[in-house]
């Protein structure tokens, strides 16, 4: 139960850690006027932290069906 918790939270650090090089980065047009944005870190923050909320709800689904399954 702990190690899933724990996982969750990783990967909750990974996808805030990737919004936060997004927005440390920045964005630019270049010399052909072309904008230079860091799209694929946005998009791989939030696969991160969907994981991570997906992770954390069966672990606590886990927890609350064993839970209930003990007190029978």
């Amino acid at each position: 139960m702990r190690r899933s918790i724990l996982i969750s939270l990783v990967l909750l650090g990974i996808g805030a850690a990737l919004w936060a090089g997004y927005a440390s980065q920045g964005s630019y047009v270049d010399t052909d006027g072309v904008l230079r944005e860091p799209f694929h870190l946005l998009a791989l923050g939030w696969f991160f932290v969907l994981a991570g909320g997906a992770v954390m709800v069966f672990a606590a689904g886990v927890a609350v069906l064993s839970r209930i399954w003990r007190q029978k």
